[in-house]
């Protein structure tokens, strides 16, 4: 039996003195409080998940998943409560493409189970009477709201009284591969809630190691749309070409060294043999005669000029027709004494330090080359990753983007450092549906990264993300 009485029948014991009361009129009383309540709970609320009931991958078994405590309403205003953690066993079609699930709906709905009969010596003999809703002696003491798990291959009825939780993508081998809920369905005020709306657009220039973070609110009421855009634009220039010509002033001491007591240094030079000269001639030069006897005239008197006594090269001929014998090839050696055998004395020499204080030569960044080295300068992003919440949901990120028409050769990946890739195009991504990654929404702070895993990799990304 129902607890639930319809709405035209809501009523409630009018107790008096002496009266006599039976099983069926605690139920009437019961009846009106519970019909009352669920009366305003689907008047107010829409079927769906009020709280928890998140469902996980169960951490030792692979063939069940973990559906959290929470609580929901069904078409009736019925409350699905579930008190505790709960593990519920899968089952459904295996994917044959990953990321492409079909059913597997985990769905949950209200159940009630009779409980703690009791029979004593007080029973009554006589049966009840059919259809009239009084239960014979020894009959349950309880009526226990419970709830029924099951796995549906397509969407339930809308008054079905079953609540979608969550789709589950199986492996080839029955396995949990992933748990998707976006397809979860929350209860909403029958008055449209007033999520705040967000719009957030931007751009970042990122590298390996500075990442774009974006924080939003969700604000009012659980998000019915969050759609975000990207693109990506080559690394900004200004970074290498608007730096002006600049110097650096220097100012610092060298270390403390050069310490030195008083010394000199030793020579000896006795051993030296100075290199091999070839074998020549010298020639000779001569002026004139000045008349005295025994004298060998070379010209008039008193002339004023010289002339050769030999040839050339000091060979025969000449004025004196003189020649000059060659001396042979010799070497000469510096003869022992002639010089110091020390250097002077030198004073000691202190540990001391010198001043450098100059300004360098002006200079710049060359363009296309990176201040940090020789590196050419960032371009595009190659590899972008994208996180929600810490997870990262760039591969659900890419089959969404694979699976539009005509774009499965496309996104692969996102950049590849080029303005060659779809993620370059004036469009970029197009629309992509956040509610379907994987990772739920709700009320609250949420952040989105986007990340370049690959070092000397770096790019521009353009975003915009709209909630409401």
């Amino acid at each position: 039996m129902s607890a639930n009485l319809p709405d035209d029948t809501l009523q409630r014991l009018n107790y008096f003195n002496g009266q006599r009361l039976a099983a069926s009129d605690f139920r009437s009383e019961q009846g009106y409080h519970v019909g009352v309540r669920r009366l305003l709970n689907r008047s107010l609320y829409s079927a769906g998940i009020v709280k928890g009931l998140e469902v996980l991958k169960h951490p030792a078994d692979k063939h069940k998943v973990i559906v959290q405590s929470g609580l929901a309403f069904d078409h009736l205003g019925r409350e699905i409560a579930l008190l505790a953690d709960a593990e519920a066993q899968v089952m459904g079609a295996p994917s044959t493409t990953k990321g492409v699930v079909f059913g597997n709906l985990l769905a949950v709905s209200y159940r009630e189970t009779r409980t703690q009969p009791v029979q004593d010596g007080c029973a009554v003999a006589a049966p009840c009477e059919p259809c009239s809703g009084d239960l014979a002696w020894g009959a349950p003491t309880r009526i226990a709201a419970g709830v029924v798990f099951e796995f549906l291959d397509s969407w339930p009825a809308a008054d079905s009284g079953k609540i979608i939780l969550a789709q589950i993508e199986l492996s080839q081998t029955c396995t949990v591969e992933r748990v998707l809920p976006g397809v979860r369905r929350y209860a909403t005020p029958v008055k449209p809630q007033q999520v705040r709306t967000v719009s957030l657009e931007g751009e970042k220039d990122i590298d390996s190691a500075n990442p774009k973070v974006l924080y939003f609110h969700v604000d009012g009421g659980y998000p019915s749309d969050v759609t975000l855009y990207l693109r990506a634009r080559k690394f900004s220039s200004l970074y290498y070409t608007e730096l002006g010509r600049h110097s650096h002033h220097l100012k610092f001491n060298t270390a403390p060294s050069g310490e030195a007591s008083a010394h000199s240094h030793p020579i000896d030079l006795s051993a030296m043999v100075m290199a091999e000269d070839g074998e020549h001639r010298h020639e000779i030069w001569a002026g004139s005669d000045d008349g005295e006897s025994g004298s060998i005239d070379f010209g008039d008197d008193d002339d004023p000029n010289s002339y050769m006594a030999t040839g050339a090269g000091g060979e025969r001929g000449g004025r004196g027709m003189m020649e000059v014998k060659p001396s042979g090839k010799h070497t000469h050696k510096v003869m022992a004494g002639t010089v110091p055998s020390k250097t002077g004395d030198a004073a000691a020499l202190p540990a001391h330090t010198h001043l450098i204080d100059q300004d360098s030569d002006t200079t710049g960044v060359q363009p296309d080359a990176r201040a940090s080295g020789t590196a050419l300068a960032l371009g595009y992003v190659d590899e972008m990753h994208v996180f929600l919440d810490g997870q990262d949901v760039t591969p659900q990120l890419l089959q969404q983007l694979a699976a539009k028409p005509g774009q499965a050769a496309n996104w692969g990946k996102l950049g590849n450092g080029s303005n060659a890739h779809a993620i370059a195009a004036p469009d970029g991504t197009g629309s992509i549906d956040l509610l379907k990654l994987g990772v739920e929404i709700g009320l609250g702070q949420h952040k989105l990264e986007f990340k370049l895993l690959k070092p000397n990799v770096g790019g521009c990304v353009q975003y915009n993300l709209y909630v409401s």
